[in-house]
């Protein structure tokens, strides 16, 4: 990624060797740009994908000052995982079919490639740079965690059991970065009790144990669950928030793991990830209730409280799995000191709240 701006010169280079220059984005947005700089978005949050501005000068009216570029990362392990996951696949797929229903929710998008091949894995996105962005270290109290709660809870109504997500190739069923079988999350838990085992609660390590275990189950009990868009990676970094009151309230970004799932699994891995224990404490029942009130004034009438409790126990379950898999990504000696430093919060964060939620007592339902 470039450090500085530059006009017309060292330029991104896509996969396929296409430079990113003015001549590409001139036929992207079927505007002519005369003149193009690139300025990075100095350390990258996301662990898929690259993003930086793009400044594009020309005679037109219509050209926007500035747009935001999203393309594969710098990083082999964030762009293997990407590939795995389909993520600009997916991410293209979601706002050519899906985002037009949502704004103001998500960024608009000028154009996309069309997420598979070497020349076709970017996005041309809204610059929003204006908001306030989350951080992930820090986290969120929780009246912020309640607006994006909020906004979640509008796209989970508006495709509430939806056969518009049925014939979807892009949009899986249930899948998670987090997720895997038995046998794979119980090769990454040797390793995971030497350096956590007296770190988080007891409860919180049996439930580890037990989510190893009936992984499959657990699994199948979400897919019998009402089903909807899922984000699949709402954590705050992932969520632009209002500076001032001509703003939006709060959009949200990365669309590169949407799937048909349990609409909990998001309120899960938000509060789960981003909440800091103190934040959040007492705050749980609040949470899942203003959640679940939002649902109701979107239009969602046969989803009970008393549901939406017990799914959040059920995705607090499988996000706990995400404890395994950043563990085991810790063991990279390239990984960053703040990529470390984000791991070690979100995996005190994720255990603390399986025993807040007393979500084991759920797990000695699958035997």
């Amino acid at each position: 990624m470039l450090r500085k701006p530059q006009a017309d010169a060292l330029m991104p280079v896509l996969p396929s060797g296409d430079a990113v220059d003015s001549d590409w984005l001139s036929a992207q947005l079927n505007l002519c740009v005369e003149l193009l700089e690139i300025e990075a978005l100095g350390v990258p949050q996301g662990f898929a994908s690259n993003t930086m501005r793009l400044k594009p000068r020309g005679p037109s009216g219509a050209l926007p000052p500035s747009l935001i570029l999203k393309i594969d990362s710098d990083d082999p392990v964030g762009r293997d995982l990407a590939d795995r996951l389909h993520s600009f696949q997916r991410e293209v797929g979601f706002y050519r079919a899906l985002a037009p229903q949502l704004s103001p929710l998500v960024p608009h998008v000028y154009a996309t490639g069309n997420g598979i091949s070497d020349a076709g894995r970017w996005l041309l996105l809204e610059d929003l740079s204006m908001m306030a962005a989350g951080n992930q270290v820090r986290g969120i109290n929780a009246m912020a965690c309640g607006k994006v709660l909020e906004a979640m809870a509008g796209v989970h109504a508006r495709f509430w059991t939806s056969s518009s997500l049925l014939n979807l190739d892009w949009l899986p069923d249930h899948q998670f970065w987090f997720q895997g079988s038995s046998e794979t999350l119980l090769a990454f838990h040797r390793s995971f009790l030497e350096d956590y085992e007296l770190r988080v609660d007891p409860e919180a390590l049996e439930a580890i144990a037990s989510v190893i275990e009936h992984s499959q189950a657990i699994d199948a009990a979400i897919a019998q669950r009402p089903f909807t868009l899922v984000h699949g990676d709402l954590r705050v970094e992932n969520v632009l928030f209002a500076r001032n009151a001509s703003q939006r309230d709060v959009v949200l970004l990365d669309w590169g793991t949407p799937t048909r799932s349990m609409a909990a699994m998001d309120l899960a891995f938000l509060i789960g990830g981003s909440v800091p224990m103190p934040a959040r404490r007492g705050r749980l029942h609040d949470l899942c209730r203003q959640w679940h009130q939002s649902l109701q004034t979107h239009g969602v009438t046969d989803y009970s409280f008393s549901d939406a409790w017990a799914d959040l126990q059920l995705a607090a379950l499988r996000c706990l799995s995400s404890v395994l898999f950043l563990h085991n990504w810790q063991m990279d000696p390239n990984i960053t000191s703040r990529a470390m430093l984000l791991d070690d919060e979100w995996i005190e964060r994720c255990c603390a709240l399986v025993v807040e939620l007393e979500a084991l007592a759920l797990l000695k339902t699958f035997g």
